[in-house]
């Protein structure tokens, strides 16, 4: 098994910490892996349903490397007091470490450019990590009888959606 594996393995293990923070089950709560897993799937869904010309395969990598950072840092949210500058640097300390581990620096590559959200590749990831975040809020949401959970997902993730989504006109 390669280092490089057993490292980005590891991403299986990171629980979302917003889930667990607003009390659901932490034995079935989302790992940052299923979350990579239903944004590439949500991400290919959008890309056909319109028509949105984007280079796929940037997209589908921009995704899988975007939280690699929390391997180390954790999932970190805004409720846990941690400046969003010393969140990045401990997430990026952890792709530094991967890169330097499998020479892979194409990661490093994609992780700063969904950091800068300069593309419409990275713009989009964007949009797709917080309407993922949604629609998985609606899933526990129903699940769990707290409709409070969707309420409070969708009106923090409407901006960027609705920026996005003027973008494309």
């Amino acid at each position: 098994m390669s280092s490089f594996y057993r490292e980005i393995s590891k991403l299986k293990d990171v629980l979302r910490r917003g889930w667990i923070i607003r009390g659901l089950d932490e034995h079935r709560v989302e790992s940052d892996a299923e979350h990579t897993f239903s944004m590439c799937l949500l991400a290919m869904e959008v890309i056909k349903e319109r028509y949105l010309e984007l280079d796929e395969l940037k997209v589908y990598k921009l995704i899988l490397c975007h939280e690699l950072g929390e391997i180390d840092a954790g999932d970190i949210t805004p409720l846990d007091g941690v400046s969003s500058k010393d969140k990045q640097k401990k997430e990026l300390d952890c792709i530094d470490r991967i890169v330097n581990i499998s020479g892979m620096q194409e990661v490093k590559l994609l992780v700063d450019e969904y950091i800068e959200r300069k593309t419409p590749e990275s713009k989009f990831v964007k949009v797709i990590d917080k309407l993922d975040c949604v629609l998985q809020a609606k899933i526990y949401a129903e699940k769990y009888n707290k409709p409070e959970l969707y309420q409070e997902f969708y009106d923090s993730s409407y901006e960027i959606i609705k920026e996005y989504l003027e973008f494309l006109k």
